[in-house]
Parts: C-alpha cells; sequence; structure tokens
C-alpha cells in the first residue's frame, strides 16, 4: 500500500493576466522600467512536485539500470497551461496509486535478482554482518533514491523491512539466496512507493532566510540537484551533482550556471529539450491523425511517425549541433528527415531505414518549425487545410495570445470543396467571430501553399493559390507574403521571444508564472534577447533566477502532518 500522506500539493499559484482576444501587443518601442528592485528576493510558490511518468521512466533507469518504461502503463497526465507538468494537477489517484505499487513490485523484482552485486551483501552471512552491511547499501542507495542523505530512523526501518522481506521469502525448500532476495525485494519496493522517491520534497528545516522577514530561504545543495537535474534532465542528479551537494557546491549562482552548463553536454539534456518541444508544439499527435483516404490515399500513421521523428531529429540538431537559436528553430530552409519522409515531401535525400539525414528545401518555400509535416498536418482538417487553425496556432503558441472559442451555438458552414482555403474562411470570419478571425485567419493565409498532409503545391483546385496575409495587434505588424515571410517576421518578433522564454518558464517550474515572477520573466527574458535567442543561454537563465534559487519556507515535511 502506498502510503502519500502531508502536503503533496501547495496551493495553485496566481495567474498573470494573459493578453484577450483582439487585444494583443502593443508597438511601444519605450524601453519598460525594471521590475526588480535590487536586494528584494521574490522566489514565487514552490509546489511539490510529483514525477510525471517520463520522470519516472528515466530515474528507474538511472537508479538501477531499468529500461523497460514502467510507466507507459501509468494513467496519462492532463495538460494544463500546454504543458503534462503542472505540479499542482499531479494529484494521486486511486488508479495511478495502484500502478505504483505494480510498477515498484516489478522494477523491485528486477532489481534483485542478483540480490548480491545490488547491495554488496553476501547471502547467508551471519546476523549482525548481514545488517550492518544493509545499513551501508540502504544509506548510499537511499540516498540515490530520495536524492538526500538517509536519516538513522529510515535506515533503521528499512532494515525492518528487510527482516520482514527475508521471512516472506523463505520457505521450507528456500535457498539462503532466496531469502535474502524476498528481504531486499521488499525493501526496495518500500522506497520505490514512498513519497520521498516519487516526489521533489523542498522542505529543509535548516535554511537560513535570506530576507529580514524571514519568508524567502535558499535551497539546500540536494534539493538544487533535483531541481537542476528534473529540469535539465527529467532524471535524477548524477554522481558529480551528488557530490556537489555532499561538499555544498551549490549555493551560488555561479557554482549552479557551471552545472547547468555541463549537464547541457549530456545526452539527457536532448531528451528534455525534445519532450519540452513535444507538449510546447503538440507535434506528437500528427501520428494519430486521420486523413480522407479518397483525397489522401497517400496518406498513413507510418508517415506520421515518420514527421515526428523529423521534428525532433530537426530541433535537436539546431539546439544542440547547429546554430543554437530560435530564429533558425523558425527559419531554417532545411530538416533532418529519412529518404521515405523526403520522398513524401518530393524532395531527394534523406536517410536510408529510416535515419536522419540532412534534406535541403528551397529556401523560398520553407522555413523552419513552422513548415514542417507533423504541424501542417496536425494543423489541418482530414480533406482540406485551416487557416484557422494554423493561423490560431501561431497566435496562441507563439505570441502567447489566448483567443475566445467560438460561440456555443455556433454551426461552421458545410465548406464547398470547389473553393480556395482563402474562400471558404471568408464564410465563417464575419458577425460575432469576425474579432477573432481578423487575427488568426490573415496569419493562415500565410500557409496555404501546403496542403492538409503539408506538402508544398501551387495551385488549389485548378487555381492559383494566393499566400498574401498580415499580422496586427503584435510587435511585428504589417502585410507579408508566404510562410518564409511570415516566419522571417517571427524570428526577429520580441513578443515571440518572451512567449518562448515564458513557455520554457512553465515547463522548467512545473506551474504557471505569477505576480510575485516578474522580475525573475524579466531577467530570463533580457538574457534570452541579449544571446541571441540561444536556446541553451536561455535554460542557463532559467536556473539563475530568484524562482529556481530560492523558495518560500515550508512547516511539514512529507509523510508528516
Amino acid at each position: 500500500m502506498i502510503r502519500l500522506s502531508g502536503p503533496l500539493l501547495i496551493g495553485a499559484a496566481l495567474v498573470l493576466a494573459l493578453v484577450a482576444c483582439g487585444d494583443s501587443g502593443t508597438d511601444d518601442s519605450t524601453p519598460e522600467p525594471s521590475v526588480c528592485v535590487e536586494g528584494v528576493a521574490a522566489p514565487g510558490p514552490s509546489p511539490i512536485r510529483r514525477m510525471t511518468r517520463f520522470e519516472y521512466n528515466n530515474t528507474v533507469r538511472d537508479l538501477l539500470g531499468d529500461s523497460t518504461e514502467p510507466a507507459r502503463d501509468f494513467p496519462i497526465e492532463e495538460e494544463a497551461h500546454g504543458f503534462a507538468n503542472n505540479a499542482n494537477d499531479l494529484v494521486v489517484t486511486p488508479a495511478l496509486a495502484e500502478k505504483y505499487m505494480l510498477a515498484a513490485e516489478g522494477v523491485a523484482s528486477r532489481a534483485a535478482a542478483d540480490p548480491g552485486a545490488l547491495t554488496g551483501c553476501m547471502a547467508g552471512a551471519n546476523a549482525a554482518s548481514t545488517d550492518d552491511c544493509m545499513r551501508s547499501f540502504f544509506a548510499t542507495f537511499g540516498k540515490r533514491a530520495y536524492r538526500r542523505p538517509m536519516t538513522t530512523e529510515e535506515v533503521e526501518g528499512l532494515v525492518d523491512l528487510f527482516h520482514q522481506g527475508e521471512a516472506i521469502g523463505m520457505t521450507r525448500t528456500s535457498s539462503a539466496n532466496e531469502k535474502f532476495r524476498g528481504g531486499v525485494t521488499l525493501a526496495l519496493e518500500s522506497m520505490l512507493e514512498s513519497a520521498d522517491f516519487l516526489y521533489r520534497v523542498e522542505l529543509s528545516e535548516n535554511a537560513s532566510p535570506v530576507d529580514a522577514a524571514g519568508t524567502v530561504v535558499p535551497l539546500d545543495s540536494w534539493e538544487m540537484a533535483s531541481r537542476l537535474s528534473y529540469f535539465l534532465w527529467a532524471s535524477m542528479p548524477d554522481e558529480e551533482l551528488f557530490t556537489a551537494a555532499e561538499s555544498g557546491e551549490l549555493a551560488t549562482k555561479e557554482q549552479v550556471a557551471t552545472q547547468a552548463r555541463r549537464m547541457l553536454n549530456d545526452p539527457r539534456a536532448r531528451d528534455a529539450v525534445a519532450m519540452f518541444h513535444q507538449q510546447w508544439l503538440d507535434y506528437d499527435r500528427i501520428g494519430n491523425v486521420g486523413k480522407d483516404a479518397t483525397m489522401f490515399p497517400e496518406w498513413s500513421s507510418a508517415i506520421g511517425d515518420l514527421m515526428k521523428e523529423e521534428m525532433r531529429g530537426f530541433i535537436d540538431h539546431v539546439v544542440f549541433d547547429g546554430e543554437g537559436d530560435l530564429r533558425t528553430l523558425l527559419t531554417a530552409p532545411y530538416t533532418y528527415a529519412s529518404e521515405d519522409l523526403a520522398k513524401f515531401y518530393g524532395v531527394s535525400g534523406g536517410g536510408k531505414n529510416g535515419a536522419l539525414e540532412r534534406v535541403d528545401f528551397d529556401p523560398k518555400k520553407h522555413a523552419g518549425i513552422l513548415s514542417m509535416g507533423a504541424i501542417l498536418g496536425y494543423y489541418a482538417h482530414s480533406d482540406q487545410t485551416s487557416p484557422v487553425l494554423r493561423g490560431k496556432l501561431v497566435r496562441e503558441v507563439f505570441l502567447c495570445d489566448t483567443l475566445d472559442p467560438p460561440p456555443a451555438m455556433f454551426q461552421a458552414p458545410m465548406p464547398d470543396p470547389t473553393t480556395t482555403g482563402r474562400e471558404r474562411a471568408k464564410q465563417h470570419a464575419a458577425g460575432g467571430c469576425a474579432n477573432c478571425h481578423k487575427l488568426m485567419d490573415p496569419i493562415g493565409f500565410g500557409f496555404e501553399n501546403f496542403d492538409a498532409l503539408g506538402r508544398w503545391r501551387d495551385e488549389e483546385n485548378g487555381a492559383p493559390i494566393d499566400v498574401s496575409g498580415s499580422i496586427i495587434e503584435s510587435d511585428v505588424d504589417g502585410n507579408f507574403n508566404g510562410v518564409r515571410d511570415l516566419t522571417s517576421r517571427l524570428a526577429r518578433s520580441k513578443d515571440v521571444q518572451a512567449c518562448y522564454a515564458k513557455m520554457w518558464f512553465r515547463f522548467a517550474y512545473g506551474r504557471m508564472e505569477s505576480e510575485e515572477d516578474a522580475c525573475s520573466m524579466e531577467q530570463v527574458t533580457n538574457t534570452f534577447n541579449q544571446s541571441g535567442g540561444n536556446v541553451k543561454e536561455l535554460l542557463v537563465a532559467l536556473t539563475q533566477t530568484d524562482a529556481f534559487m530560492y523558495r518560500h519556507p515550508g512547516t511539514t515535511k512529507a509523510g508528516q502532518k
């Protein structure tokens, strides 16, 4: 039975007022005065965070070498504010508690298949010797599993569980090794079901306040090690982070930044960056999209899967091996794709046998992630394109606008299949819907050279395609012609850079931004702009804020009332 008592969630974060439909940006070039006050730390909320399925799989892999991905069987997290790791929504339901128990049993059983190799202890030794050896193992292993030093009481409790497991594993015919294995298995199960393993608990009691009122305290080094590792790797700390925590070398911003830069050179950072973009853009959904079989007989879920791999491969290259900046993500006239996908797009190149290799497009036609099939195919209908969906994507995901939903009684007119996408859009962009559609549709028209599968076309129903459009109520207002012109505008937009930084803030901290985070947001956005939009510099900047370095003090620990 899993026991998750104590403060599992800390109140909901206050939400900043997001831009309402029809009231987007301004074109005021006068610099805003800084909201940061020297000497005042404002960390914002620090909710206790439960592992996501992604983090759970990564953690048991790094803790015990278990690559079976047991969390695939867990209930899927609901997305909140664009991401599936919002702390206040990661509650433990009865169904999830049962899955935790089953996963712990499986992981522990596999880990204890050779209990001597795991623990360094010997089955059949005298009781006192075995107990001393197991105490040493639990103290060392527990420090990694709980991501902090173990207390004497915790170690002794695990030794007691070990003995209970020995009794369960002992039968009249069982060997000493089976008895030993039973004890190790039960103790591991308990640890893997503990709130100290499943949650990142930041309630250490020894921190000295950094403000006169005692309302803000620094994280201790162990808490900081976990903040860094679960942000940049979506997994537990490695030995170097643990060593730094043990030595108290994660106390200053400089020490934290040094570790962050080291960690960004580790392959695990690529997985975390990929997960952010996957959730931010929803591009993984393309594999489940259905298309009209009569109009698009060449479409299949296999093509959708290749598009997902393309998107991940392209982003991975740009961020870690290429130019590294948001501008390139938005404007690059190339991708990384397999030979089969390149043929689907009607271009040459691509990797053999599903491998990803660079594929160059016509630079007048393609431009970065917004011209890739995973985006264009998902933000379209089964039988036609959708300037509305594609324009809405830009406004909400790249400009961080909030658009009102259609009226409750709204009925979209049946489209005329002989018309163009531009003509069809005019049929519903009238009356009470006009205020929102004037923000979306003129942007979406720029994508009309791409069909419902994301392939280039010059005509629709025998008519030349008009890809002229416009952006209003942003910092890059004006007319454009086609996706290349559109993405060039977006790439120089400070609004887009600020939106991208805000999305990373939410993903990194597992919550919405609050009023108290204004200074942290300003610092992150300014650093991102000054770096020329470098993504890795943005991630380092996110580790340097009050919101990352400090927290408000707590009064309880997980498992206590």
